[in-house]
């Protein structure tokens, strides 16, 4: 293990019991990652869920331990722990998923078919290691993280004091540029930048929940360039790694086309896990960086003082 410190999201229903979730917690911080997050008691709320979505989007990686049961439905009709695991995997975190049943209580049968339907989705997506033994879950789970920190695919914290001020200068350089670029242009009378090309369909797969199966489907959302605008500019006021960006921009796409996914799948009872083809996520963002509305230094995204000024004259223009 190398100094840096990282955060692990542990989600769980409560059918594997206190002392499954224990021997994780410790193992984790044996290894300095600290353990977040909660596990889905029968009653579940939406505040709960809303609690451990900010630990799945603040963690860098995400442990599941499945007992024997599909555990809470929420109001999407899609089970919380469920939901939890397509949450960390549409934010792109690694998720290790460790599956207890041999140690947990027998399950109803139709629980228990929507549980395996679910494991089934799991194993093609995820690391997943099999617990029979009490004793299984330590060695396995250090090996698993282990091999997950060597291959490089977490980021840890970011210690204090290694921020480059050199990197914020250069950012607010560049907005200064962009602003008195704009400035000139209403002086002179000249017409700003405009957006030159057409928008492309904003094409998605999403995952419909139905029957206990979740299945994989593919549509489009036609939109214009400002409106595009309206729903991933509010994301930026807070600087962001583009992973963390997407995910919210496509959090946000699925509130937005739900009446329309209820239209086109009127048997389902959920959607989740919705993911913007990438191809058409570089045009959106690369536009709005040509335009100088957004800016991008060190991976990270931010929106720039003259995006926020053409975001505020388009939420004007929505309220006339």
């Amino acid at each position: 293990m190398n100094n840096e410190r990282y955060l692990a999201c542990i989600s769980s229903n409560q059918s594997a019991g206190e002392q499954v979730r224990r021997d994780v917690a410790e193992t984790l911080a044996g290894l300095h990652i600290v353990p977040t997050g909660f596990s889905f008691p029968p009653l579940t709320d939406g505040y709960l869920w809303k609690l451990q979505q900010i630990a799945l989007d603040d963690a860098d990686f995400c442990v599941l331990i499945l007992g024997s049961d599909y555990g809470p439905v929420s109001e999407t009709g899609v089970g919380y722990l469920h939901r939890a695991a397509a949450h960390a995997m549409a934010t792109e975190k690694p998720v290790l998923v460790l599956v207890c049943e041999a140690l947990s209580e027998s399950p109803s049968k139709v629980d228990h078919l929507r549980y395996m339907n679910m494991l089934h989705d799991l194993r093609k997506q995820a690391r997943v290691i099999d617990a029979v033994h009490p004793t299984d879950i330590r060695d396995l789970l250090e090996k698993a993280v282990e091999e997950l920190v060597e291959g490089g695919r977490l980021r840890g914290w970011q210690r204090v004091g290694e921020g480059s001020t050199h990197t914020e200068v250069k950012v607010l350089q560049q907005q200064i540029g962009e602003l008195r670029e704009y400035l000139d242009q209403v002086r002179r009378g000249d017409q700003p930048k405009g957006h030159g090309n057409r928008p492309p369909a904003v094409d998605y797969r999403v995952k419909v929940f139905r029957d206990g199966n979740m299945t994989t489907h593919e549509h489009a959302l036609k939109i214009g360039w400002d409106g595009l605008f309206e729903l991933v500019a509010p994301l930026l006021t807070v600087p962001k790694r583009e992973a963390e960006w997407k995910a919210e921009v496509e959090e946000r796409l699925l509130a937005r086309v739900q009446p329309d996914l209820r239209k086109s799948h009127p048997k389902a009872h959920g959607f989740v896990a919705l993911r913007v083809d990438g191809v058409v996520f570089d045009q959106i963002k690369q536009h709005y960086r040509r335009l100088g509305w957004v800016t991008q230094v060190d991976g990270i995204w931010q929106l720039t003082a003259l995006g926020e000024h053409n975001w505020a004259r388009l939420e004007n223009q929505s309220s006339i």
